[in-house]
This record gives structure tokens, C-alpha cells and sequence, in this order.
């Protein structure tokens, strides 16, 4: 694929006009098409569809596989189609079933690369716009829509406001598709294993393509027999169903303690039996997250917390010091669920051996190729894909029964490897996370807990790597800073942030990429992190600082809400900062319920709540509806409550003379571990 040949592209859809705007992903070249009730240029879009067409021209865009593309190939279908009947088939795309109205790669005119889909942002705890997006790569301006959609608009809106936003989307598309060229570049090395499909795959769908390639279509696949409508040939995953999961058959003999606080766990987890989320509908997939919320042990002097997805612990609100006497060390399973399914001969039920041989093979040939090259990364990501669909209901891997007997097991044999360090002199446990525990040591008794260590490793045919740390400053378990005995700084949860002299690469290369996170107020985190690792005042810290980037925050309108600045409404997505002379800014949300009615008790199911309200014509009833009496209005949540704020969307905008820097310094002020 010549991606040197590569455009980006974006569409914008309206009752009386549709515009195409693309820019070379490498050269200053661009175009405008416009088909409206003003100028139809047809002709000339639809010879340059013919030119992407023959030359295979790579198209990148942003969320274009559901909604761009599909709209212009009903054009390059549909060559007469009118403005009404293209806006018409924008709707039904957007309303419809996404995978009804998808175009598949064999059909496509020209070859679509879909930054959407690349990163994941489909997934729901990633969905990202690419208004957040702007933000993030911290572009000079941050552009909503300056037109209502699905107006008519005038001849003069189209050439203020619609063409200028339209350009402006696929320069931002541009932008983040270079900040994406790695991933890119990555899935152009797999076309020739898995077809131009691989373009458009995220990295858990590629792991998953490449150990089903190696199992092959005859053992991942079942084929319809005979013709049956439109289902001829086609491919069903295998799959194995579970309506029930006893953890006593999953969870390994040979875990045994001898501390009666695991113990008890244990003994808790054997007695569980796991099944369907609903039970009111016996063919529902069984639950296998957030079930043991509750179920924890003290150990060690820190709390264990359990749960189906892995196990955490910690010190909170402390600064540990390491000394020539004391020693921090941080011990970790080398790919912890990957290892375990390997040395303990886990499949898929439905894959059985074709999956342990093929799995096993993995690691193995991953340390043939060097990192950084497409050979290293495929093996990396089939290790990790082949784990992570197992419970995904629409994978060729799915087995719950397999997850579980991962993430139970694995948990289980961390507190094995924790109860016995505790047994050593001296160590007091720091934390303990889903593949690793945290310890302080006196200096004599190392030796005595690695050789625990190469017992637990034997015991268990896991291999552990280690660390050591000079400092920590852990608020709890997933926020934390930790500095090795090199000087490097690892910062987790509130307080990391992306490299300031790396800024984009640190975010593309952050694992997993964090692209998808609200990056607001980077200042106040690392003036925090600079007073706990340098002693530096964070007010001195603040008042030094002089990117006006790291200052700026976030603010979002999601669905029927909206932004309020000072009164006035602003665009849904917007960049701010807080100011001495600004305005305060509140999200206002529509009423949860009918408006006025009297709102639903908790617990009381809303068909209950519904037939009440309906017998009694809406009058309150304590059956069904809150004591206070209260009713459902207008909701509104305020944006840095009893600050004011200023917009930046235009960087330009920012101003330091108006930059409240006591607000940021007592941001700073709540992340410092003292």
C-alpha cells in the first residue's frame, strides 16, 4: 500500500447541501466538492473517486467506516442522486444498524483507514470525539459546529461557516493521523497476512486474528451447509457457552495457605458458583465482572481487595523512603495471564489442544524478531488478544470459563507469593496489584525473601521480574509515584502525564494509549509531582511555568446537555481555564424523568413506578416515589464549582495576566503526599 499517495478526507451532511473536504496526508494539496441546491460539483468528485479507485489511493478519516464512507459510496453508486436523497441516506446511516449500512473492504472503491476504529475509540469506556481529540494534541483552535444540523442553510452559510468547519476537521484529522503513523504503518506490515481488513483492526482484534490464523478456519469456524437466505457459506464463530461456573472447578489444587484471612477466601471463592447476569433469561451470558466487590483480607498490614479481573492493595496516603538499610522492591509476573494459560494448559474449551500448542508458541517467537519491528508486536498483541476476547461474546476465543480461571487463579497465587514474604523478618508489604507486589526490606533478609521468591516461581512456573525503588508516594493502589534506584520516575493514575519534551509520542506510546483520557490541567499534576520528588514550592513551580497548554482544561456536553458560560451558551466541547475575570460555567442536563413528575424511590422497578403513577394520574404516591417529594427538573452540575472560568478554544485567547493561580496551586496542594 503507497502510503506516500495517502488523502484525509471528512464530510459534512445537510437537508440542501453536502461538502467533501481532502487534504494530501504528506503535501499542502487539497480540494472542496460541494453538491447543493447552490453548486453541484459531481462530476469532478465523482472522477476523483474513479482516480482513488484505480490508483487503491488510501483514504483516512475519523469515524468514517459507519458514517463517511457509506455516504459516499451511495454517491459513487448512485451518480444522480439529489442533495435531498444523499442527506436522506446520511440519516438512515445514522440512525440505522451500523452493520447493516457498513460497506465491507472487498466492495470499497479505495481503501479506508479509520483512525476511529484504529484506536479503539469505539469501544465504549474509550469513545472519543474528535473535538476531545483537538484538545489532547493541543491544537490552536477547538471548532463545534457553527451550523445547526439538519437546517437548511443559506448560500452565505455554506461559504462562512460550513466549508471554513469542514477544512477544519480534516486538518485536525490530519493532524492526529500523524500522530498516528506507527499504528498505521503497523496494519499497512499486516495486509499481506490478513488482507486490507487489518487496516481498520484495533490491537486486541489483531492478537486475536493472528492466533486464529495459526489455529485455522476449520477449528475457530463453523460453515452454514446449505444456502439458507443470505447465509450461504458464512463463517460462525466457535464458541463455548457457559450458563454456570463453579469456581471450585476452575480454581487450581495445588493453591493452598496457610493464613487464615486468605484462607477464608478461599474457602468463599470454592463456594461460589457463577451464572447468568439476568435471570430472567437463562441464555444470557454469565456475569464474570464486579461479582466479589465486596470480599476482601487484611494481610501483611494492608488490605486485599478481590474481584474477577485481578486483585489490589496498598498503603494510602504515604511516603516510603528506601536507605542504605531499608530497600523498596517491586516484584512483577512476566505477562501474568498469558503465563498462566500456558504453563497451566488453558484453551477455550471448543479449541482444546490445537490452542495450548499454538498459545505456547507465542512468547517463544516473539524473542526471535526485535522489538520494534511488525514480527515482535503481532506476537505481543496474540499473547494479550487471545486473553482479552475469551470474554468477548462475539470472539472465536470465548469461554468465560477460561477467563475466570485466569483472573481467579491468578489473584490466588499473588496472595501465595504474599503469604509467604510475609513470613520474612522485616518485610512490611507496600501494595500488591493484579501481577505484582510492592515491599520494604531490611538489607539481611533479601537473600531470604528471593529465595522465597525462586520457590514461589518454581511452585508455580510463573517467572518474576524485579525493581528496586529509592521513593514512593502512593495516594492508593492505582495512583502513585515510585522512583527507581536510576533516578526514573513511574507515575500512575492522577499523576501521570504525558513527557513535556515528548508530549504526543508519550501519549500514542503510553500502554495502553491514552489519547481516549481528559488531559485537563496537566500544571497542578506536575507541579504536585516536582514538590514530592524535588522539594520544589508548588506556587514557585506554577508561577515558573510557561507552556499555557499545560493550564488549559476540558469541559464536555454529552447527549441532550449543554454548556452555559456566565449564562450565555457555548459550543458542547470546550477549552478553558480558570481565570480571575471570567464566568461560571455549568453543564445543564434534561430532567432524568418526566418533567415535574414526582421522582422514583430506589429499588422500585420502572414498570412498578409507571403503573402506579398512571392509576393515581401522577399524584404522589409513597409506593413508588421519594419521601421528600421530590420531582424530576432540570439538572445542572457546575464546572469548577465556585471558580470562574475563561474560554481558550482559540489558544490565542489564553491569557497569564488572568490565569487564578490559586486555583491551581490547590489542585497541586491535594495531590502531594506528604
Amino acid at each position: 500500500m503507497n502510503l506516500d499517495a495517502a488523502i484525509v478526507y471528512d464530510v459534512e451532511t445537510l437537508p440542501n447541501v453536502f461538502t467533501l473536504h481532502m487534504e494530501a496526508l504528506f503535501s499542502d494539496a487539497q480540494s472542496t466538492w460541494e453538491i447543493s441546491e447552490f453548486r453541484d460539483d459531481r462530476t469532478a468528485l465523482l472522477a476523483w473517486f474513479d482516480y482513488c479507485r484505480s490508483a487503491a489511493i488510501p483514504m483516512v478519516a475519523f469515524n468514517s467506516i459507519h458514517f463517511d464512507y457509506p455516504v459516499i459510496h451511495y454517491i459513487y453508486t448512485n451518480p444522480t442522486a439529489t442533495v435531498a436523497q444523499i442527506y436522506d441516506k446520511a440519516q438512515s446511516v445514522l440512525k440505522g444498524d451500523r452493520f447493516a449500512n457498513t460497506i465491507w473492504p472487498s466492495d470499497r472503491f479505495a481503501p479506508q483507514i479509520d483512525l476511529f476504529k484504529i484506536h479503539h475509540f469505539d469501544n465504549k469506556a474509550k469513545t472519543t470525539s474528535l473535538k476531545a481529540l483537538q484538545i489532547n494534541m493541543r491544537s490552536p483552535s477547538v471548532v463545534d459546529s457553527p451550523v445547526v444540523f439538519g437546517t437548511h442553510l443559506t448560500f452565505d452559510q455554506v461559504e462562512r461557516d460550513l466549508i471554513p468547519y469542514n477544512k477544519h476537521d480534516v486538518t485536525e484529522t490530519k493532524r492526529f493521523a500523524h500522530y498516528s503513523m506507527k499504528a498505521i504503518e503497523f496494519r499497512c506490515g499486516l495486509i499481506d497476512q490478513f488482507g486490507v481488513d487489518a487496516l481498520n483492526f484495533n490491537d486486541t482484534k489483531i492478537g486475536a486474528k493472528i492466533l486464529e490464523q495459526r489455529l485455522g478456519d476449520d477449528v475457530c469456524y463453523t460453515r452454514t451447509p446449505r444456502y439458507d437466505g443470505d447465509n450461504y457459506g458464512r463463517k460462525t464463530p466457535r464458541q463455548t457457552l457457559r450458563y454456570r461456573i463453579a469456581l471450585a472447578d476452575v480454581i487450581f489444587p495445588y493453591v493452598q495457605f496457610t493464613n487464615p484471612e486468605f484462607q477464608r477466601v478461599l474457602d468463599y471463592m470454592r463456594a461460589q458458583v457463577l451464572t447468568p447476569d439476568d435471570i430472567e433469561d437463562p441464555e444470557a451470558p454469565i456475569k464474570t465482572k464486579g461479582v466479589f466487590s465486596a470480599l476482601s483480607a487484611h494481610v501483611g498490614g494492608i488490605d486485599f481487595h478481590f474481584g474477577t479481573g485481578g486483585i489490589h492493595g496498598s498503603v494510602e496516603a504515604q511516603r516510603v523512603v528506601a536507605t542504605d538499610e531499608w530497600l523498596i522492591r517491586d516484584i512483577d509476573v512476566e505477562g501474568l495471564y498469558p503465563s498462566i494459560a500456558i504453563v497451566n494448559r488453558l484453551a477455550p474449551a471448543h479449541l482444546g489442544e490445537a490452542f495450548i500448542a499454538a498459545y505456547a508458541s507465542l512468547p517463544a517467537e516473539r524473542k526471535l524478531h526485535a522489538k520494534g519491528t511488525v514480527q515482535n508486536a503481532s506476537f505481543k498483541l496474540g499473547a494479550n488478544g487471545a486473553y482479552g476476547n475469551s470474554n468477548n461474546r462475539f470472539s472465536t476465543m470465548y469461554d468465560p470459563q477460561f477467563t475466570m480461571t485466569i483472573t481467579i487463579n491468578g489473584q490466588l497465587m499473588l496472595c501465595m507469593l504474599a503469604e509467604w514474604l510475609t513470613a520474612v523478618p522485616t518485610i512490611s508489604l507496600i501494595q500488591a496489584n493484579t501481577d505484582g507486589i510492592t515491599y520494604r526490606i531490611h538489607r539481611d533478609y533479601l537473600d531470604k525473601a528471593k529465595a522465597i521468591e525462586a520457590c514461589w516461581q518454581e511452585y508455580t512456573k510463573l517467572k518474576l521480574e524485579d525493581v528496586f525503588y529509592s521513593r514512593m508516594f502512593l495516594r492508593d493502589v492505582n495512583n502513585y509515584i515510585a522512583i527507581d534506584t536510576k533516578g526514573k520516575i513511574k507515575a500512575k493514575g492522577a499523576y501521570w502525564t504525558p513527557d513535556p519534551y515528548n508530549y504526543a509520542a508519550s501519549i500514542s506510546e503510553a500502554s495502553p494509549p491514552s489519547w481516549h483520557k481528559d488531559l485537563s490541567n496537566v500544571a497542578s499534576i506536575r507541579a504536585a509531582v516536582a514538590a514530592m520528588v524535588h522539594g520544589i514550592d508548588p506556587a514557585v513551580w506554577l508561577r515558573s511555568h510557561t507552556d499555557p497548554f499545560d493550564f488549559m482544561c476540558r469541559a464536555r456536553a454529552t447527549g441532550d446537555a449543554k454548556l452555559v458560560l456566565g449564562g450565555q451558551p457555548v459550543q458542547r466541547t470546550c477549552r478553558y481555564y480558570v481565570a480571575v475575570n471570567g464566568a461560571p460555567m455549568v453543564k445543564i442536563s434534561a430532567p432524568a424523568g418526566t418533567p415535574g413528575a414526582y421522582k422514583r424511590k430506589s429499588g422500585v422497578t420502572e414498570a412498578e413506578y409507571q403503573r402506579v403513577m398512571t392509576a393515581t394520574g401522577g399524584a404522589w404516591d409513597e409506593s413508588v416515589c421519594t419521601k421528600n417529594r421530590s420531582t424530576y427538573d432540570q439538572r445542572e452540575s457546575a464546572i469548577e464549582a465556585g471558580w470562574n472560568v475563561a474560554l481558550c478554544n482559540n489558544a490565542s485567547d489564553f491569557r497569564f495576566d488572568n490565569l487564578n493561580y490559586a486555583y491551581y496551586e490547590n489542585e497541586a496542594n491535594k495531590l502531594i503526599i506528604r
